[in-house]
């Protein structure tokens, strides 16, 4: 009988622990609603937090991209399934690819806030609870 309760402990014990890993590698700030599309077609729509720390994609420095960005939505929406190169000139990336699509020369991936294309960059834009942000190829 000792040996059953000393297993469920453990037990719930190494559930806990897991359950904690799990929120602590979870996103933060406020949920937002990304939207990925092409030319043609919606490849995805999910609803996610930011992320903690900072994106360091394309050659981001650290500290240089807030988790909590539009590019923290992106990266937690595609699972780090895009790719940008940064630019010390702006101060932000250039989205190069989403999901592997990349678009056709002259046309660029774009974010949109709220259905009004934003004039910052993806580092740029601090995340708003309910927000809807997209990016779309744009021409």
């Amino acid at each position: 009988m000792h040996r059953r309760i000393l297993v469920a402990l453990v037990g719930a014990i190494v559930i806990a622990v897991a359950s904690a890993g799990i929120a602590a590698a979870a996103g933060s700030g406020p949920k937002v609603t990304v939207q990925i599309k092409t030319l043609t077609k919606t490849l995805r729509t999910t609803v996610v937090h930011g992320e903690k720390g900072s994106i360091t994609k394309g050659g981001t420095p650290r500290g240089k991209c807030p988790g909590s960005s539009a590019a923290g939505a992106l990266d937690a929406a595609t699972h780090g399934k895009w790719n940008g190169k940064y630019y010390a000139s702006v101060g932000g990336v250039f989205i190069t690819s989403i999901l592997g699509v990349t678009p056709r020369s002259p046309d660029y991936w774009s974010v949109y806030v709220n259905g009004k294309s934003s004039s910052k960059g993806v580092c740029a834009v601090a995340l708003r609870a309910s927000e809807k942000l997209q990016f779309k190829i744009v021409k």
